[in-house]
Parts: C-alpha cells; sequence; structure tokens
C-alpha cells in the first residue's frame, strides 16, 4: 500500500508542476525563431523533470526552449520590441460602451486562440539551422500583425496601440540580439558537458562537466532510495551536492521516477567512453 501511494505522489508531482510565463505567439510569429544544431552534450533538469538529450537550444519569438520545452519565460518582454515599431503608442483607449449590444465584437483570425501544441507546430518550417543567424528572413504570407481587440464592454481595458507587418529595423533587431545571446549562453553551457536546473520559482542553476559528472554519479541512486523529502535532501547533503538547494530538492524529489532515465543515460555515456578508449589504444606493429 506504500508503495501505491508512493507512485501516486510521484504521479501528481509531475502533473501539478509549474509552468514558465507564457511566451506571447504573436512574438514568435514576428521574430521568428533562432536555433543551434542538435547535440547530445551536458544535462538539462526544469522544474525537476529531467530532459534527455539530445538537446535542440532554441530562441522562440522572446523566449527560449530546449526540445520545445520553455526554459525561460520572455528575456526581453514582447511590449518592448513593440516600441521600436513605427506608430506604436503605449496605450489606447478602451472603446465606449455599446448602446445596443454588450456582445464583444469577434477577434480577428490571427489572434485566435491556440494551443501550446498548435504554438510549437506553427513556426516549425521557419527554424534556423545556423547556430550566429540572428536574422532570418520573414515569408511575406508570414508576417505578423499584434493583435487588436475590439472592446463594447465598459470594463475593457485599454491595448498597445499598434498593428501592421512587424518591421526588423535597427532597434528591434538590437533586442533579438540581446535574447539570442541568452539562447547561446546556455547552447554553450550544455555543449561543453555541463549542467542547468529551470525553474520557474527559483534562478537557474548552472555546474561545469565536473559538476554534471558528480551529479549523474550520485542522482539516480539518491532519487531512487529516497521515500521522504527529508531523506532526499539528506542524501543530497551527504553526497556533496551543495547546490541543490532545498526547493531544486523538492522539485528532484517529486519527479524521482526519472531516475531510470538518468541510470540509461549515464549507462549510454560509459559505454560510450569505454568504445573511446578501445578504439584510441594503441595497437600492436606486428
Amino acid at each position: 500500500m506504500k508503495k501505491i501511494w508512493l507512485v501516486l505522489a510521484v504521479l501528481l508531482g509531475v502533473t501539478t508542476a509549474g509552468a514558465f510565463p507564457e511566451i506571447p505567439r504573436e512574438s514568435a510569429k514576428a521574430l521568428r525563431v533562432t536555433k543551434g544544431r542538435k547535440f547530445s552534450e551536458g544535462l538539462v533538469f526544469v522544474n525537476g523533470k529531467f530532459v534527455p538529450p539530445p538537446y535542440c537550444v532554441e530562441r522562440w519569438g522572446t523566449g527560449i526552449r530546449i526540445n520545445k520545452v520553455p526554459v525561460t519565460g520572455q528575456v526581453i518582454d514582447w511590449t518592448e520590441f513593440l516600441k521600436t515599431q513605427p506608430g506604436y503608442r503605449p496605450e489606447a483607449p478602451a472603446a465606449a460602451p455599446a448602446l445596443l449590444s454588450s456582445v464583444p465584437a469577434p477577434l480577428p483570425a490571427s489572434s485566435a486562440p491556440v494551443s501550446s501544441a498548435q504554438a510549437a507546430e506553427d513556426f516549425s518550417d521557419a527554424t534556423l539551422d545556423d547556430l550566429f543567424d540572428d536574422n532570418p528572413p520573414l515569408k511575406p504570407k508570414e508576417t505578423a500583425s499584434a493583435p487588436v481587440v475590439a472592446a463594447t464592454s465598459p470594463e475593457a481595458k485599454p491595448v498597445p496601440a499598434w498593428e501592421g507587418p512587424f518591421v526588423k529595423n535597427d532597434a528591434a533587431k538590437a533586442l533579438i540580439k540581446q535574447v539570442n545571446a541568452a539562447r547561446l549562453e546556455i547552447d554553450r553551457t550544455l555543449r561543453s558537458g555541463g549542467f542547468i536546473c529551470f525553474g520557474d520559482n527559483y534562478a537557474r542553476i548552472v555546474g561545469d562537466s565536473r559538476a554534471a559528472a558528480k551529479l549523474l554519479e550520485a542522482l539516480p541512486e539518491i532519487q531512487k532510495k529516497a521515500e521522504t523529502v527529508a531523506d532526499f535532501r539528506a542524501a543530497v547533503r551527504a553526497a556533496n551536492l551543495v547546490y541543490l538547494h532545498e526547493l531544486v530538492c523538492d522539485d528532484l524529489f517529486r519527479n524521482r521516477i526519472d531516475y531510470r532515465r538518468l541510470l540509461e543515460h549515464r549507462q549510454k555515456l560509459q559505454k560510450e567512453a569505454e568504445w573511446k578508449k578501445m578504439m584510441e589504444a594503441p595497437k600492436p606493429l606486428f
């Protein structure tokens, strides 16, 4: 019975894990995507959930995703990009109350709500496979517009006054460059064999390749054996994983079923290292 409750607790923890602030779909449509080629180095944890390699780190609009999983909110707010556009005004006054009807006017087709899965697919055909190309061309048929909401209710809130195709002028390109720099920093850390723990309620934890190796050596067994979060924290301290504070430990404990994937990944790396050592061994001349 105890084991059943433990399994339920794990599943509940995975289901209720937090999410990063949403990246506006309009920003992805206007700014497109910058990403590098896939790689298998490093370790990624998102709210305590292990994301196995290979990894693809991409700037999706104003935020960063790894394997299409958001790992940040907006690096630079979408409103800052709108401020670079000609004719932008901070706010537009709300429409006057309707005299004959209180039914709001319909949203434009480009502003219709979409699921996160649809948003991930909408721009997949326009992604870059070039690590350093910050400004991919925007196809004319895919030009983006900021949503314009027609409000007829007295409770309607002011909205940014801007519409039309997004222009990648110098000011907008400078902001895109800043978001791309954040993406590149994450990409380089992982490619060098490091690890990153992303969390929506704490600052990310970053370690180099030696710290990643130590984490991979100890964490699977800790997750496998711990029955309570107190046990987990004590084992982390005993393993001298001092960078894993209590909030991260709580996330890793809730996702402790991941020890299986971590063990598989560790075994794979060990086999690759053995194969490489065997191939590099000097061969007899005769």
